[in-house]
């Protein structure tokens, strides 16, 4: 029999378990509820009564809960014996929903028959916070999805603001060569052929300077010096703008002629090495590759500290390769690097790469303290 501290407790467990946070069920293994707590009934509306009578925990969901609870979780619960954590909408009396989760157990009472205990937790809180959680990372994905949008276009206009710059660079380039072209022409055509009449003149005179004072005669031979090293002046700049023979033999006696000019002016010592049967390429090649060469041996001379320099050049079936060596101090990393990617503030190197691209070429350079390397390798068609 019990006694009075036993029917104490039994009122207090009582009590607690109508009283509890959360709500608390105990269903027959087909859902049929056998014990429900005070708090599921203000949950949802119902009497104890109703629930009690004739009522099943899945009577209380929706239907997509109810599909879930016969195909997934009741046999899940048989299978396990627990099923925690499962996400349910109860639906009230006045057909309202409780976001809830349910976590159930299955166990056996004194009588060896199976009953399911099943505590029921409001997720309203919880489904708020997912749903503000939600609209906070659509939102987020939104401003992602339009600053990607903003961010290609500044993308877009930047490439198209590059490419027109590159064409421009390239048709700077293509307007320098001709106009180098031109002036060469000119002063051979004009100035030289001015030079040459004067030439002649004096030629003349001085066949006659007998008449002449002695101080004129010295004046007639001044001028006659004078004008000879204003020709060869002026042959050696119009020489160098375009030479000549870039265009009536081609790019190996153009250099040829051209590094044996710097040997003659300069204490440097620049060797060529070019096959005799290297032969003609493309105009255009054949200037990029002269103005590259020509840049590159300039900024040796300039800025190389160096003696010696050596020039390679060589061609396949497809491609032709032009590299240039110097034995100078070299270039520390970060200078390389810039050139590489193309933030070089040099004028000729900027020219250089953007004649080997517009060619669709290759250009690298490597650098040491024994000296720089300049690979330059174009397609030949």
């Amino acid at each position: 029999m019990p006694t009075s501290d036993d029917q104490f407790g039994e009122a207090n467990a009582q009590e607690l378990y109508d009283i509890a946070p959360c709500g608390y069920l105990s269903t027959s293994p087909d859902g049929t509820i056998l014990g429900v707590n005070q708090t599921v009934l203000e949950w949802t509306g119902y009497s104890r009564q109703e629930l009690l009578s004739s009522c099943r925990f899945q009577d209380l969901l929706t239907t997509p809960g109810k599909i879930f609870y016969e195909t997934q979780y009741s046999p899940l619960l048989q299978l396990q014996n627990v099923v925690k954590a499962v996400a349910f909408d109860l639906v009230r009396r006045d057909r309202t929903t409780l976001p809830a989760l349910v976590n159930s157990a299955r166990r056996e009472n004194a009588a060896g028959e199976s009953v399911i205990h099943t505590a029921i937790f409001d997720a309203t809180d919880r489904r708020n916070y997912e749903r503000e959680l939600l609209r906070g990372r659509n939102d987020l994905e939104q401003q992602v999805s339009l600053r990607t949008v903003e961010l290609a276009h500044e993308v877009s206009e930047r490439e198209q603001a590059e490419e027109s710059l590159r064409e421009l660079t390239a048709k700077l380039l293509q307007l320098r060569d001709e106009e180098q072209r031109r002036l060469a022409r000119a002063l051979h055509d004009s100035v030289g052929q001015i030079l040459a009449a004067m030439a002649m003149n004096q030629s003349a005179l001085s066949r006659e300077k007998d008449k002449l004072t002695p101080r004129s005669q010295e004046r007639l031979t001044e001028n006659i010096e004078m004008v000879n090293q204003i020709s060869a002046e002026i042959r050696t700049i119009s020489h160098l703008l375009h030479p000549p023979l870039l265009d009536e033999v081609g790019l190996g006696s153009a250099l040829s002629w051209y590094i044996e000019g710097i040997n003659k002016r300069s204490a440097m010592i620049i060797t060529l090495d070019i096959s005799p049967d290297f032969g003609r390429l493309p105009s255009e090649l054949e200037t990029a590759l002269f103005r590259i060469a020509q840049e590159c041996l300039t900024n040796v001379h300039r800025h190389g500290r160096c003696e010696r320099a050596a020039v390679r050049l060589s061609r396949s079936p497809e491609f032709v390769s032009l590299v240039i060596a110097d034995e100078g101090a070299g270039m520390d990393a970060s200078k390389v690097n810039a050139i590489k990617s193309g933030r070089s503030s040099g004028v000729g190197l900027r020219g250089m790469r953007e004649r080997v691209r517009q060619l669709q070429g290759n250009f690298d350079i490597t650098s040491s303290e024994r000296g720089t390397i300049i690979q330059i390798r174009l397609p030949v068609a």
